[in-house]
């Protein structure tokens, strides 16, 4: 699937998740006019799927950041000197993602593409 279409995917999810409405791959289709089988075949998992996939690019961009120092290195100050960046170049995501009702909790163990 091409970036485009990924996004396209994302935007919708977002969009309706700010609107308090259930979150669906039906309703994502909807809205996107991309196949439930597209979505289906590039999100496993379904809307878990797409969650886990915005989270863990927040993620990546923080771990990149954090990993450039020795753990004994990071205080406090520089760690929010870190994530408060990142946070706030993806607030729109984060925002909607903790505080609305995706199921952030219903992802199971999060993969860590840092490690493998």
């Amino acid at each position: 699937m091409t970036k485009d279409t990924k996004e396209i995917i994302i935007r919708t999810l977002l969009n309706i998740a700010s609107e308090s409405q259930k979150v669906s791959i039906e309703e994502i289709s909807k809205r996107s006019h991309i196949t439930r089988t597209t979505i289906k075949n590039n999100f496993k998992t379904g809307v878990p799927g797409i969650v886990e996939y915005i989270y863990l690019n927040i993620v990546d961009e923080v771990n990149e950041r954090l990993l450039q120092y020795n753990c004994e290195d990071v205080t406090i100050e520089l760690l929010a000197d870190l994530l408060l960046p990142v946070l706030w170049q993806h607030k729109e995501e984060a925002h909607i993602i903790f505080g609305s009702q995706l199921p952030l909790r219903l992802i199971g163990p999060i993969s860590d593409r840092t490690w493998k």
